[in-house]
């Protein structure tokens, strides 16, 4: 399943409920003006293989929880305000 929500002029926090999509496998969410950090709870969406968030105004540490997103392939945070260090569970995807 995919959700394209790229090039628009969406602002506001990033949902944590997204992270009970545990079926979709493509969220982009890439130009735009969201805001706030990114939350935890979407380390639990398993089965994303591409999320892109990039070009936004995002802050905040990166989540250790995204570890668990073992299948994903893309990862496009690119241009945003995250600060921090990556974390060492972020090895665990092994697919990136």
């Amino acid at each position: 399943t995919f959700l394209a929500l790229n090039d628009n002029n969406l602002s506001g926090l990033l949902p944590s409920s997204y992270g009970k999509m545990t079926d979709l496998e493509v969220l982009w969410l890439f130009s735009n003006q969201l805001t706030g950090s990114l939350p935890v709870e979407w380390g639990q969406m398993t089965s994303l293989t591409e999320l892109a968030v990039g070009s936004n105004n995002l802050s905040g540490r990166l989540p250790s929880s995204f570890g668990q997103m073992m299948d994903l392939e893309l990862l496009g945070l690119f241009a945003n305000q995250l600060t921090g260090s990556l974390p060492s569970e972020w090895g665990q995807m092994t697919s990136l």
